[in-house]
């Protein structure tokens, strides 16, 4: 029965697992927002056995609440945790404390600072002025603007050069932040992003684009929950038979 179910959980993960299945069949809590947490979970302890993960969070927001990373710091794992909102910068740092916060954003064009409007509700916080602006018509809130210190995406993988698990959520800056990427010195084995624009009205459009960047980089489709996509480098998948 173990084999039939992990023979059926690979099929559906090649299928573009849907976001309950994991829910169903796994056992476990999961944080995140449509089971990701579980999903990258089962896909890294097929390559790997379980033990305790590294990862980084970029946009980590809440210490638990639609987190693709507590599940992993709940079973003993350790990582960086980036929050330019300086309240839930706060209470990650007093929440998880065996993770490394950093309060800041993540530059992409080289400059030290950039305004933060932080919005209502918390999870569409954004540095993209396009992006606040179009919130706001859709009738969000500007709750407050603060000027927040940026650091370079590379230095911040750099404090941990074997991750496991990256996770981005940067209203409407994750393909920029990818993109900056030096994926000759960083190679995180599993990352998730959110792949799907927000809208009120309108019918959402998935971000194609960042799958096929993320392929032109080396790294495959490993399953899609429709807000966010799954990627796995190619080398470590493709070794996973061989240990």
């Amino acid at each position: 029965m173990l084999n039939l179910l992990k023979r059926f959980l690979t099929l559906e993960a090649k299928n573009n697992i849907k976001a309950n299945i994991p829910r169903i069949f796994s056992g476990q809590r999961s944080y995140s927002q449509c089971g990701e947490d579980l999903i990258v979970a089962f896909l890294l302890d097929s390559m790997g056995g379980p033990r305790a993960r590294t990862y980084v969070d970029l946009g980590a927001n809440h210490p638990f609440q639609l987190s693709n990373t507590a599940f992993f710091y709940h079973h003993g794992g350790r990582g960086i945790l980036v929050e330019p909102d300086p309240y839930l910068a706060k209470v990650l740092a007093r929440t998880r404390p065996r993770d490394l916060v950093i309060q800041k954003g993540v530059h992409v064009d080289g400059l030290g600072h950039a305004d933060f409007f932080i919005m209502e509700p918390p999870t569409l916080n954004t540095f993209s002025k396009a992006e606040m602006e179009r919130y706001v018509k859709m009738g969000h809130l500007v709750r407050n603007t603060v000027t927040v210190s940026l650091e370079n995406v590379n230095d911040i993988l750099s404090m941990n050069p074997s991750l496991d698990f990256m996770t981005i959520d940067i209203e409407g800056m994750d393909a920029e932040v990818l993109r900056s990427i030096d994926w000759q010195a960083h190679r995180p084995t599993c990352i998730c992003v959110e792949t799907l624009t927000y809208e009120k009205n309108n019918a959402p459009r998935k971000l194609t684009e960042i799958n096929d960047y993320m392929f032109s980089q080396g790294y495959m489709l490993y399953a899609d929950t429709y807000i966010n996509s799954i990627f796995v480098d190619l080398d470590p998948w493709n070794r996973r038979f061989q240990n």
